[in-house]
C-alpha cells in the first residue's frame, strides 16, 4: 500500500514537470483582438521553429480568457503532434478531438522538428460584458501530456484583454464666447427741480425769477449715495446711468414734451460729467405726462370720495390716440364741473407734484481684471462674471482638479441653460467618474461636435461601440473624435 501511494505521488510530479517544460522553444506572436459586430476576434500566430518535439509527444494549446467574479471562457485548442502522435491521429487511434480531455480541438499539425514552422489560429466569440472590465486578460493554456487542461500550465505572462479603450478616450472642453458681461441694475427715484418753463439744472442752492427758491443738494445726493452703494465693490464699474423725468399733465403735451426732454438730458449730461462718463453711457428719456402714477394717486387717495375716484379713473382710463386727446383730457379736469373743484383745491396743489420725479437706473459690471483676479471674484461675485470669464478662470488649474472643476460647477449654477455651460459640466462629470450627470447634461449641449464627442465617449463607457462610432463620426474633423476612433481600429 505504501509503495502505491508513492508510485502515485512521482507520477503526479512527473505530469506537472512535463507541462512545464512542454512548451519550451514555442514562441507566440500574439495574442490580437478585433471587435466585428458582436462578436471578439482572437488570434495568435504560434512559431515552432525552436520548438522539438519528440516523436511521441504532443501540445494542446489553449487559449483562455479570464474575467472578474469568475468569469471564463475557454478557446478551442490546437493540437501540435510529433510524428507518430500525428500518424495515430490521422488514423483515428487517438481521439481526434481530445474529448477524453475536454478539448475542442479546431486544427492538427504536426511537427517537423529543425524546420521553419507557423501556426495561425483565429476564433470567434460572441461579445459579453465583462469582457470590458480592466481586469479581464487571455492567457495560453500548454498541456504536453494530454492529461488534461487542470494539468495544463500558462506559457509566459498573462495578457491584458485592453477590450474598451474607454480610458484612452479624449474629451474637448469648450471655451464659451466672449459676451456682453452680466449687468447689476441699481434704481431710484429723485425729485429734481428745476426753474418754471426752464431744462437748466442747479446743483447748488438758487432762487428764480419768480422768487421760488430751488436746492436740489438732497436730491443729487439720493442719486450720489446710490452710485457709491453700486460701486461698493472695487472691482465694478458703471456701465450706463439712465435717467427718465416725468412730468405732471398739465400744458399742452407737445410743450410738456420739450420740457420734459430738456429737463432729462441735462440730469444725463450732469451724471456723466460728475461720473467721468462717455456720453453714450449716460441715456435719458422722458413722459411728457405722468398719467399712470395719476391713476395710482387717485386709487389710494382718501381725499376723494368713491364718485370722484370712479369719475376720475374713467376719465384717465380713456383711450387716447395722440396729443390733441391728452389735451383734451387735461381740458376736462379743469372745466368739466365734476372735477374743477377738487382739482383746484387738491389735484394740481397735491397729486401733480408728486407726478414731477425723475428715475435713475445706475447699471454696473465687472471692470477688466486679470483671470488671477476673476479667481478671486468667482468665490465672491460669481454673478458678476459671464460664462467665459469663468471658463478663463477653471483654465488656471488643471483639468480634473478640484479648482478646475468647482468653476465649472460654478458656470453651470449662473447659466444653467447655456449648452457650453451644460457641455463643460458634462465632461467634468465624466472625469470624476458620474456618468449619470454626465449623460443628463449632455441633453442640454446642443449638437456641437465637442458634445457629440463626449457622447461617444459614454457611449465607449457602456459598451455600445456602435453607437460610440456613430458619435465621434457625427464630430466631424474634431481632432479628439477622431483619435478616440482610431481606438477602435484593433
Amino acid at each position: 500500500m505504501k509503495r502505491g501511494l508513492l508510485i502515485l505521488t512521482i507520477n503526479i510530479i512527473l505530469v506537472a514537470l512535463g507541462a512545464l517544460a512542454g512548451g519550451q522553444g514555442l514562441k507566440t506572436i500574439g495574442p490580437e483582438r478585433k471587435m466585428e459586430g458582436s462578436k471578439l476576434e482572437i488570434s495568435y500566430r504560434f512559431v515552432l521553429d525552436s520548438l522539438k518535439l519528440g516523436a511521441n509527444k504532443q501540445l494542446y494549446l489553449s487559449p483562455v480568457v479570464e474575467g472578474p467574479e469568475g468569469n471564463k471562457i475557454v478557446l478551442p485548442s490546437v493540437l501540435i503532434n510529433g510524428r507518430n502522435m500525428h500518424y495515430a491521429y490521422e488514423r483515428g487511434s487517438i481521439s481526434r478531438n481530445g474529448e477524453k480531455h475536454n478539448y475542442d480541438v479546431i486544427k492538427e499539425v504536426r511537427r517537423i522538428n529543425g524546420k521553419p514552422q507557423t501556426v495561425d489560429y483565429a476564433v470567434y466569440l460572441p461579445f459579453q460584458s465583462w469582457m470590458m472590465n480592466p481586469s479581464t486578460e487571455i492567457r495560453l493554456l500548454v498541456d504536453s501530456c494530454g492529461c488534461g487542461k487542470e494539468y495544463a500550465s500558462a506559457l509566459g505572462d498573462p495578457t491584458k484583454i485592453n477590450l474598451n479603450p474607454f480610458d484612452k478616450m479624449r474629451v474637448a472642453y469648450v471655451t464659451p464666447e466672449v459676451t456682453e458681461l452680466p449687468i447689476s441694475i441699481h434704481e431710484g427715484r429723485a425729485r429734481v427741480q428745476f426753474e418754471v418753463d426752464r431744462t437748466v439744472l442747479h446743483d447748488q442752492p438758487y432762487v428764480c425769477r419768480n422768487g421760488q427758491k430751488i436746492d436740489n443738494r438732497a436730491q443729487l445726493k439720493v442719486i450720489d449715495d446710490s452710485v457709491s452703494y453700486a460701486l461698493s465693490d472695487p472691482n465694478v464699474e458703471i456701465a450706463k446711468i439712465k435717467i427718465t423725468g416725468y412730468a405732471s399733465p398739465e400744458s399742452p403735451y407737445l410743450h410738456n414734451q420739450d420740457l420734459s426732454t430738456g429737463r432729462s438730458r441735462a440730469l444725463a449730461e450732469y451724471l456723466a460729467d460728475r461720473y467721468k462718463l462717455p456720453r453714450e453711457q449716460s441715456e435719458y428719456d422722458a413722459v411728457p405726462e405722468n398719467w399712470k402714477e395719476f391713476r395710482d394717486e387717485v386709487l389710494k387717495s382718501k381725499e376723494l370720495t368713491e364718485q370722484q375716484r370712479k369719475d376720475l379713473l374713467e376719465l384717465i382710463d380713456a383711450p387716447v390716440y395722440g396729443p390733441s386727446d391728452y389735451d383734451a383730457k387735461e381740458k376736462t379736469l379743469k372745466t368739466d364741473r365734476r372735477f374743477a373743484q377738487i382739482y383746484k383745491s387738491y389735484i394740481l396743489p397735491t397729486i401733480f407734484p408728486r407726478l414731477r420725479a425723475t428715475e435713475f437706473a445706475i447699471s454696473t459690471r465687472l471692470k477688466p481684471l486679470s483671470d488671477e483676479k476673476l479667481a478671486e471674484v468667482i468665490k465672491k461675485t460669481p454673478e458678476l462674471m459671464s460664462l467665459n470669464q469663468m471658463m478663463r478662470v477653471a483654465r488656471l488649474y488643471p483639468e480634473g482638479s478640484k479648482e478646475f472643476n468647482a468653476a465649472i460647477e460654478t458656470a453651470l449654477k449662473y447659466y444653467p441653460e447655456d449648452k457650453t455651460a451644460n457641455l463643460n459640466a458634462a465632461i467634468s462629470a465624466i472625469g470624476e467618474g458620474d456618468y449619470q450627470k454626465a449623460e443628463k447634461l449632455l441633453k442640454s449641449a446642443g449638437q456641437s461636435p465637442e458634445a457629440e464627442n463626449a457622447r461617444g465617449v459614454i457611449a465607449t463607457h457602456n459598451g455600445d461601440f456602435e453607437k460610440a462610432k456613430e458619435h465621434f463620426k457625427a464630430a466631424g474633423n474634431l481632432k479628439e473624435a477622431q483619435e478616440n476612433l482610431k481606438l477602435f481600429e484593433w
